[in-house]
């Protein structure tokens, strides 16, 4: 029940997440700029590639019995346990970020006016709802990486042992 480097990087990734959603959460702005989300989502996509080229691109299990069971021998108990609460919580962060009053679409802030445009419509916002908009697209960003990671986390010892069986 060794872990695989690619997992050790989705629990590395999953720490990282884990840091910024709990600042972001506790203060109510967003912690990094907007090029680190895009790089936690990068990287959270990096490793699925990674994982599923692991596999050979196939990943097939007969029923639920067998999912279990193949993530109780490929993974100890509390990667299982972090693996379903990065992956559960981390589309439950996205999720609920996407649909707060504060998700704004484009965020722009220019010679003292704060707008957000979304399907070409430009609103103009106060600072305290472009710093609101700005700690919401974190929390959707870095729910989107962390659920990704998760399920890295959970499934590549298992895309392993599919491969070896298969």
């Amino acid at each position: 029940m060794k872990l695989l480097p690619v997992q050790w990087a989705a629990v590395v990734l999953i720490v990282v997440d884990a840091i910024i959603v709990a600042t972001v959460l506790a203060t109510g702005t967003a912690l990094l700029p907007w090029p680190a989300n895009l790089a936690l989502v990068l990287a959270s996509v990096a490793l699925m590639i990674v994982m599923l080229l692991m596999s050979g691109g196939s990943f097939s299990v007969k029923g639920f019995a067998t999912l279990f069971r193949l993530l109780r021998e490929t993974l100890p108990k509390w990667a299982i346990a972090l693996a379903a609460v990065a992956f559960y919580g981390g589309w439950l962060l996205f999720m609920t970020a996407l649909a707060s009053d504060s998700f704004a679409g484009n965020l722009n802030h220019e010679n003292g006016k704060y707008t957000s445009t979304q399907r070409k419509v430009v609103r103009e916002l106060t600072e305290e709802q472009y710093v609101a908009a700005q700690a919401a697209s974190q929390r959707a960003w870095t729910g989107f990486s962390l659920a990704f990671a998760g399920g890295v986390l959970g499934f590549a010892g298992m895309a392993r042992r599919i491969k070896e069986t298969g």
